[in-house]
């Protein structure tokens, strides 16, 4: 295996190429919430920084990963990637992700599961069902703005994210009550 197949055609090369994007989001975010809020705990704001770099990597990952890749590709190699974009009108709207359960479905599925645990870091207060709410807009946001950027929006994604969100989510409300429950213990 090239570095060229594993970097534009993999998926650890394409985590590998959003890894920039979500650092300097999180050092942005980190630095304004700390300049912005300088009481704010050192813990918020990495918290509030971790999110947004999560989804500054889901969005790269999902609608921009092929001008990122052709960015990569003209810095490494320094001439254009010859990639072709079209705009793909297409849409899938029946629920079928169980049929031909595979890596993409799995992909979908595992690519929403830290938005139930970041989100409530970011929104603290946030219950169950406002951490769904928000994981199943940002994934139909996603997913309507597909076509524009290529790909074609399937409502199978849309429901292997929101079970992703909602798992995660119910084990971060899981662990934050046993974890609750053990500090009103101490006493």
């Amino acid at each position: 295996m090239t570095f060229q197949y594993f970097l534009f055609n993999t998926y650890p090369g394409y985590f590998l190429q959003v890894v920039p994007v979500a650092l300097i989001a999180a050092l942005l975010c980190y630095g304004f919430h700390r300049h912005k809020y300088p009481t704010l705990s050192r813990s918020a704001a990495v918290g509030a920084s971790l999110f947004v770099a999560y989804l500054a990597a889901l969005l790269a990952l999902t609608l921009f990963i092929s001008q990122l890749g052709d960015l990569y590709y003209f810095l490494f190699y320094h001439c254009p990637s010859g990639r072709v974009y079209y705009w793909d009108f297409s849409y899938n709207l029946i629920p079928n992700f169980w049929k031909h359960f595979g890596r993409e479905q799995l992909g979908n599925f595992l690519l929403f599961l830290p938005f139930g645990f970041l989100y409530p870091l970011f929104h603290p207060g946030s219950g169950v069902l406002r951490t769904l709410l928000s994981g199943l807009a940002v994934s139909l946001m996603i997913e309507l703005v597909q076509p524009v950027m290529g790909r074609s929006p399937d409502v199978n994604d849309l429901i292997l994210n929101g079970l992703g969100v909602l798992l995660s989510a119910l084990l971060f409300t899981l662990i934050r009550r046993m974890h609750s429950q053990k500090g009103d213990g101490v006493q």
